[in-house]
């Protein structure tokens, strides 16, 4: 009895231990804290400082970052395709082309949590209107007004039709009204609307895009975070996409040095697009390192001011597009990429394929020159000095004048150097009177359409822009293109686009370069990348996958 009863207490006192045991794994596994799962983190990284979260402000190609991670637009660029609807469902325009209708997509939510609706479509479009900053000269003088017709329905009001209307809207993002108002500041300079939430909208956003901006320290540092509850994941991944970043960090360095040494340690994961061609091509051989080349989009053209002596003369302008060495430039300068010809890039919607290029021929530069009205003074060796103004350390550029200075030496034309920051060169451009005689500029794709590069460019009424720094004036070429945006039928549209192409381009309007490839760097864990084509839209950071990043 004493044996059994001992074996007895042995079993109890094993029960207990296991039980025991079996308590404090189910408490480890259900009531111990777990640890935090980190967020896949993607890691991009900049020179350029420019930081706004008001899609008011944006105009180059960092702002744009900015709003294309944090808004939606209402029609999306494609890549060698027309825009596709993206808040907008369906849409129409009056017989008359001055009233346009758009019907907005249901159930899309702001980062608020409030949905979106023609409500805040019709604010967008009038805050541009009355702020009249960033790109909004796509519509200044263009659209009157927009109204809400109903919840889900908008109309937008001419002044004139414009039927490249829906490929600019590429760059209407669209803001929460009721954020926007809750953060307005008065007084303002805008009335009732105080200062129009412009000062919070630098470090906040009220968007319904990919992402919220959870952290921002002023031309240093933005941190975003996925928006999972973002309409476009919702419907065509069922939820936020696998391998898709969690979490953006973005840098802004100093130096283009710093952002070489980190991609190439891996602390950073995508770099900018205006690295040196000669760093790019240092980098392609570099395991782990991917350099993507794509053609672009992109024209780099010097201006010759078509309103001051000697370039006001069309022969002289001439003369110097034939002294020009393309093929020079293309390989010592940019490493690749295609002689421009024309205003329209080749790889944009609309180019003029029927134009001939100039060619290098010193014997045609003399022949136009005796055509000009200046030719005693260069047949004399008196010639003209003329400023050639550039972006103070963008390498490319400052070669690129060496080469014309060397160039134009052959026409008695002596090239002086004025390097400024962009700011102050865009103070000198908007005027005929301070603007130099040239300068240098790369104007990427802004919308898909040719309209980007003629009107922009060309139109008298365009003055005062980067873009038409050359002060371009033609009776002709003005009323083809007024002509051209009140066409509907986009294949005669583009043959009257073809048209203003063919005379600017034969009256040497500007110094037509390159369209240089486009280039950008990330690790090779980095996928899906791709280059639309479009100002900052290739970096929405929502496309990308990370695959196999090191976690550490």
């Amino acid at each position: 009895m004493k044996a059994r009863r001992g074996v007895s207490k042995l079993a109890v006192a094993v029960i207990v231990v296991i039980i025991v045991i079996a308590g404090v794994a189910v408490y480890m596994f259900t009531a111990a804290p777990k640890a935090p799962t980190k967020p896949l983190t993607l890691v991009y990284a900049t020179t350029q400082a420019t930081m706004s979260f008001d899609p008011t402000d944006h105009a180059d190609e960092t702002t744009t970052i900015c709003v294309v991670n944090t808004y939606d637009p209402l029609f999306y660029p494609q890549k060698g395709k027309p825009p596709k609807p993206w808040l907008v469902t369906e849409w129409s325009v009056s017989d008359d082309g001055l009233v346009w209708t758009f019907k907005i997509r249901k159930g899309v939510k702001f980062h608020s949590g409030r949905e979106l609706t023609a409500e805040d479509v019709a604010f967008s479009m009038n805050r541009e209107l009355t702020i009249k900053k960033g790109m909004s000269y796509l519509w200044t003088g263009i659209v009157d007004h927009a109204e809400a017709v109903d919840k889900y329905t908008v109309k937008f009001y001419l002044k004139k039709p414009y039927a490249e209307l829906p490929a600019t809207l590429v760059h209407l993002f669209v803001v929460d009204k009721e954020e926007v108002m809750a953060h307005i500041k008065k007084p303002g300079p805008y009335g009732e609307y105080g200062d129009y939430g412009k000062e919070w909208l630098l470090e906040h956003d009220a968007g319904s895009g990919p992402f919220k901006v959870v952290e921002i320290k002023k031309g240093e540092k933005i941190v975003f975070e996925a928006f999972k509850d973002y309409w476009h994941a919702k419907e065509t991944y069922g939820g936020w996409p696998d391998k898709a970043p969690e979490r953006v960090e973005y840098y802004v360095y100093g130096e283009q040095s710093t952002l070489v040494t980190m991609l190439r340690g891996g602390k950073v994961d995508i770099v900018e697009q205006w690295l040196p061609p000669a760093t790019f091509a240092e980098l392609k051989k570099e395991a782990g390192i991917v350099v993507k080349e794509d053609p672009d989009v992109k024209l780099f053209f010097v201006s010759m001011h078509n309103q001051k002596p000697p370039f006001d003369d069309v022969w002289v302008r001439r003369a110097v597009s034939y002294v020009v060495n393309y093929t020079e430039i293309i390989n010592t300068v940019f490493l690749g990429g295609v002689q421009a010809v024309g205003p329209v890039p080749l790889a944009a919607p609309g180019h003029n394929d029927e134009l001939t290029p100039y060619e290098t021929n010193l014997e045609k530069a003399i022949d136009c020159l005796k055509k000009s009205k200046y030719w005693d003074k260069f047949r004399t060796g008196e010639g003209f000095t003329v400023t050639y103004m550039y972006v103070s350390g963008l390498e490319s550029e400052r070669m690129v004048g060496e080469l014309l200075k060397k160039y134009l030496a052959q026409l008695n034309i002596t090239v002086e150097f004025k390097p400024e920051k962009w700011a102050t060169m865009c103070e000198l451009m908007a005027s005929p009177e301070t603007c130099p005689h040239m300068v240098a500029i790369f104007h990427t794709l802004k919308y898909p359409s040719p309209d980007c590069h003629t009107y922009l460019m060309f139109h008298s009424t365009a003055w005062g822009t980067f873009m038409s720094c050359m002060f371009y004036k033609n009776t002709q070429v003005d009323n083809l293109l007024d002509q051209a945006r009140a066409t509907p039928d986009q294949a005669q549209r583009y043959q009257l686009y073809r048209q203003v192409q063919k005379i600017v381009y034969e009256e040497a309007a500007a110094l037509f370069l390159i369209n240089p490839l486009h280039r950008i760097a990330y690790r090779d864990w980095v996928k899906n990348y791709e280059y639309i084509g479009l100002l900052g839209y290739d970096l929405n950071f929502y496309y990308l996958r990370l695959e196999g990043k090191p976690t550490g």
